[in-house]
């Protein structure tokens, strides 16, 4: 066996690189950009009136005042989307609509509010200063001004802002494909209203399912496999010729006579990275590879596959998007001894209270085992303690966040 560092650094020296692919920026929600933004055009794209009103010449309104106006001539119009083409003379004033071209020759804006339409002419009955009420071409940014970052995942907002400036496709990074399979002759689909007194309700599948699409993958296939070697090769043989980068088996890893994935994958040409950490839960994860091919070979037990998925699934999925995974954690105090008398690396799941004013405490979940999925359901998080370790009560520690 090997440690859950070992593991991890020979994880880290196996990933493929991220792959690139540009999409039309329709189908760019939820991916991640590859490359930084930099916007082709100014924001605004052009001078634009910011309210309804009158586009006017500063030196021929400035003194205006309600008790003093100021009267021009109206000589023409500017709408969004249809300028005027003219240029704005001495005593001349332009009607413009909110997002309508600044004239030539204008330099401020009048709010209609602020004005008495007489005749073919207005009174300017109010300016407070020169380039009121303008939004000026680059105001926001310029041409060649970085936009979105590298790693950005794109929301709405950031589709709209590509959009403005008149982004059309983009470099992401593409999701890394996945192929799930579940074994165990034991298994019935969870919603079977039929199942007999020797089967057990997949877990596996829904949870993993959901794991992968949260985490950024995209999911090819889902299978169940029977207890079967010769099942088991056919299996993984189909998931490597569907170019997956990664194929998640759960089950089937440890040393029982009708465990086939570790030798089912070395059939089919996958190479052994390790298999066996020193850690609980979660002892018998298989990782081999292949190519550019991933395949982890999850222990059965829900709660091992879910915490394997977390500790090494996710930063693998994370990696190949392009992004360094960082857990979530906090800092917090025992509240009681924890201790850990094995040989094993111990994830212990545990509840976290808040304390007013202070750092918050925690306390293991009383159930660990791990076939009870209410060890991670009821936690908020777990706890690493290194075999011989032992947390005193009020010691700190580092909790990392579901």
């Amino acid at each position: 066996m090997i440690s859950v560092q070992e593991a991890l650094t020979i994880l880290q020296q196996n990933l493929p690189a991220p792959r690139v692919i540009r999409v039309p920026l329709e189908e760019a929600f939820s991916h991640r950009l590859a490359e930084d933004i930099c916007a082709p055009e100014h924001s605004p794209r052009y001078t634009s009136s910011a309210m309804d009103g009158y586009a006017v010449r500063w030196q021929d309104v400035m003194g205006a005042a309600n008790q003093t106006p100021i009267r021009l001539q109206i000589a023409g119009e500017s709408q969004a989307g249809i300028p005027y083409d003219g240029v704005v003379g001495v005593q001349e004033a332009i009607r413009i609509s909110t997002g309508a071209m600044l004239p030539e020759g204008a330099d401020t804006v009048i709010r209609v509010e602020d004005t008495r339409e007489n005749g073919g002419g207005v009174e300017i009955l109010d300016c407070r200063k020169q380039g009121q009420d303008v939004r000026y071409a680059g105001e926001e940014f310029t041409a060649g001004t970085k936009i979105l970052e590298q790693g950005q995942v794109l929301h709405p907002r950031h589709i709209a802002l590509l959009s403005a400036v008149g982004v059309d496709s983009i470099p992401v990074y593409d999701a890394p494909r996945v192929s799930l399979l579940i074994t165990g002759t034991e298994l019935a689909h969870h919603g079977d209203g039929s199942i007999k007194p020797f089967q057990v309700r997949d877990s596996n599948a829904p949870m993993l399912k959901s794991a992968v699409l949260e985490a950024g993958g995209v999911l090819i296939e889902c299978l169940h496999v029977e207890d079967d070697y010769t099942a088991t090769v056919e299996a993984i043989r189909r998931a490597l010729a569907k170019e997956s980068d990664i194929i998640l088996c759960s089950g089937g890893v440890s040393v029982g006579r009708h465990d086939h994935v570790k030798e089912a994958a070395e059939e089919v040409g996958l190479h052994q990275l390790f298999w066996k950490i020193k850690q609980k839960p979660g002892k018998p994860l298989f990782v081999a590879k292949n190519g550019a091919t991933l395949l982890f070979g999850l222990p059965g037990n829900p709660v091992s596959a879910f915490m394997c998925f977390q500790n090494y699934v996710i930063p693998s999925l994370a990696a190949m998007q392009g992004v360094s995974y960082l857990k979530k954690s906090i800092s917090a105090r025992a509240e009681v001894v924890i201790e850990n008398s094995g040989k094993r690396t111990d994830f212990i799941r545990v509840v976290i209270t808040d304390e007013p004013n202070a750092v918050p405490t925690i306390r293991p979940i009383p159930q660990q085992g791990s076939h009870m999925l209410s060890s991670i359901v009821g936690a908020d998080g777990y706890i690493v303690v290194e075999p011989g370790s032992t947390l005193a009560p009020g010691e700190l520690t580092e909790v990392f966040v579901f």
